[in-house]
């Protein structure tokens, strides 16, 4: 974090402060919801406001009280603005999107997960392939506080074109452990796209016509490098608006060579989230962690609230209702897991596409 970093301004009730023309408070965050330390003031990155503080020091983390009396939470912003970030991903189906947890959560979220699949999975063992870790919602207030973050929840509602979404699948957390047999192998299939452009669930296979009906959102909870089986993907497929070929996945993958010969790897830091289109051709690459370590993430399939979600949530729902994390969370966050997480699907608008229900 240094002088030119942007910060969030997180009101008691969550929301942040946009200072576009005059000071308002939003539910989700774009540009003009952005703020830099200038002089001992904070001005809006993308707004002619300057908001002076009477008390406190302006850093991450730390609460400031304005100048007419209010108390803020500062909050560290990704590290481009969220309309370069739509850009991209308009242009490329694929972006990196900075800062979604905060440092100390990324910590919090690591050794949580590690606890939680010792207590779940005793005999799991130690390599080879992922494993989920189940009700990411019920152990750690940070799982919940990152799926709500506000600059993800704007650029997926923007890109998507609605503000009504939902998650198609409890928040899932998973750890890709170290490979060992899997060393040097090239394991045949797995590329996909991801819900709801899984084969049978939509009338069509050409998705060139329909609006945008899914986004994927998974966030790095520890640094997806090279050598930690970084998800593969190929560059441009959403925009091909089918499915992967068969030769993908047959003879195994091999990047740089082939039909292989443009894929390449998602890279980011730790607490950022690779959030692309659902129609990206992309795969696990489980043979490629040759880290020596795990490499943990929260995945999420995102889609406006009327598709039909790909499995039950209703277990999820009941083990955070359960849980002492709604108490943790602030009034937006608590509103925002029951609108991705909860609430029942919607009804589809007319002219939607029929989707086949799964479970």
């Amino acid at each position: 974090m240094n002088e030119s970093s942007m910060y969030l301004l997180i009101d008691e009730s969550g929301r942040a402060l946009r200072g576009e023309g005059t000071v308002e408070r939003a539910e989700v965050a774009d540009d003009a919801a952005l703020w830099r330390i200038e002089s001992g003031s904070l001005a809006c990155v993308a707004g002619d406001v300057t908001l002076d503080i009477a008390s406190g020091s302006p850093a991450h983390g730390e609460t400031v009280t304005l100048a007419d009396g209010e108390a803020v939470r500062m909050q560290i912003g990704p590290a481009r603005l969220p309309s370069e970030h739509l850009a991209e991903l308009r242009r490329a189906g694929f972006t990196v999107l900075e800062n979604v947890v905060t440092p100390e959560g990324v910590e919090r979220i690591k050794a949580g997960a590690m606890a939680a699949l010792e207590r779940q999975s005793p005999d799991a063992g130690d390599t080879d392939g992922r494993v989920g870790i189940r009700h990411g919602l019920s152990w750690s207030a940070d799982v919940a506080r990152s799926i709500t973050n506000p600059v993800a929840l704007w650029l997926m509602q923007t890109y998507m074109g609605t503000d009504e979404i939902h998650h198609c699948h409890a928040p899932s957390v998973t750890t890709m452990r170290p490979a060992k047999e899997l060393l040097g192998t090239y394991p045949e299939s797995g590329w996909h796209s991801d819900y709801p452009y899984h084969p049978g669930v939509l009338p069509f296979e050409n998705w060139s016509d329909a609006k945008v009906m899914g986004v994927q959102f998974n966030i790095c909870i520890d640094e997806f490098r090279a050598d930690n089986a970084a998800t593969q993907y190929q560059p441009g497929s959403h925009a091909l608006c089918r499915f992967p070929p068969r030769e993908f996945n047959e003879g195994g993958t091999r990047m740089g060579e082939g039909v292989h010969k443009d894929v390449r790897q998602m890279l980011a830091p730790a607490g950022s989230a690779l959030v692309y289109d659902s129609r990206t051709w992309h795969r696990a690459c489980d043979e490629l962690n040759v880290s020596g370590e795990h490499r943990v993430a929260i995945l999420n399939a995102v889609a406006p609230n009327w598709v039909i979600p790909m499995v039950d949530k209703r277990g999820g729902s009941r083990s955070y209702r359960r849980s002492e994390t709604a108490a943790q969370l602030n009034d937006r966050e608590r509103a925002d897991i029951e609108r991705l997480c909860n609430d029942p699907t919607y009804q589809a608008p007319v002219g939607a596409p029929r989707i086949r229900r799964h479970y």
